[in-house]
């Protein structure tokens, strides 16, 4: 038995977590790729948000027949979080479209990596219709029903470099997918006795502004202040923003709140800012 060497890896980034690595991916492949992978005798091993096939180097006779006719891997990764899509971009254009990445236009980003994407980020011109001859046969009737978040299929040509026993520069045989997190605009509704004072919020990064926005009366005849940041926030599984709520009051500074509670993901909701529609994160303060 040879030695297992790299023939490939896929590595999904999201800036939506910490060192972007792409948290509760489920990579399936297709029934087609299962019977590749065996009769190859190629090995897969699948991470948090990476997916890697190996080979036996003394096996590589075995690779480079099968490759006459091409290798196609193909993959139907789901995400475990039922929130992907609140916090991913691109927004789905269609409902009978799904994202498809392959290796057939690489692009290098500025690290010289190969993307399997046009752009640097995820983007909509990564979008495939349902029917597309690419992915025909790659989806059962189920996954209509269950979309997989998106489609990654390797096409290996039999004269491919990674075809071959060179492992002294492993960039070639390694591919990623970036993704990009969605951004809002941060509303605090200061509620209770805080809608009636002078109340100002101050990010201690110095990043962030806010706006004061006018008033709103909630249900309950509750009367609440609103303050808006002036820009939309990335958002982030835990945001790193610092904000106070302060108060000018006798000449200086008050602090009355002394780190109010970041954005949720579960308290979105659109609204028009500048004549555009928005998503705007609701945060309320009693």
């Amino acid at each position: 038995m040879g030695a297992y060497q790299l023939l490939y890896s896929v590595t999904v980034e999201h800036m939506y977590f910490a060192n972007n690595v792409c948290k509760s991916l489920q990579f399936v492949p297709t029934q087609a790729t299962v019977n590749l992978l065996y009769k190859s005798g190629l090995l897969l091993k699948v991470s948090e948000n990476r997916l890697s096939v190996f080979f036996e180097d003394d096996r590589l006779d075995i690779l480079q027949m099968h490759a006459k006719d091409n290798f196609v891997f193909t993959f139907k990764v789901f995400s475990k979080d039922p929130n992907f899509s609140l916090y991913t971009l691109p927004e789905i254009p269609a409902q009978h479209t799904i994202l498809y990445f392959d290796n057939q236009h690489l692009t290098n980003d500025t690290a010289g990596r190969f993307l399997l994407h046009s752009g640097s980020i995820v983007s909509n011109a990564d979008y495939l219709d349902l029917n597309a001859d690419l992915i025909s046969g790659d989806l059962e009737s189920i996954d209509y029903h269950v979309r997989p978040c998106f489609i990654i299929k390797i096409v290996i040509q039999k004269d491919a470099q990674l075809l071959s026993l060179n492992q002294q520069s492993g960039s070639f045989r390694q591919f990623h997918i970036s993704f990009a997190s969605k951004k809002t605009f941060w509303k605090y509704y200061l509620m209770g006795n805080l809608s009636g004072r002078e109340l100002y919020i101050a990010d201690m990064n110095n990043e962030i502004e806010f706006e004061e926005i006018g008033s709103a009366v909630l249900p309950g005849n509750r009367n609440a202040k609103m303050l808006r940041s002036t820009s939309a926030i990335q958002m982030q599984e835990k945001p790193l923003q610092c904000l106070q709520l302060m108060e000018f009051i006798d000449l200086r500074d008050k602090i009355v709140i002394k780190r109010l509670p970041n954005a949720s993901i579960h308290q979105i909701n659109g609204e028009m800012v500048q004549g555009k529609m928005k998503n705007i994160s609701e945060i309320y303060i009693h």
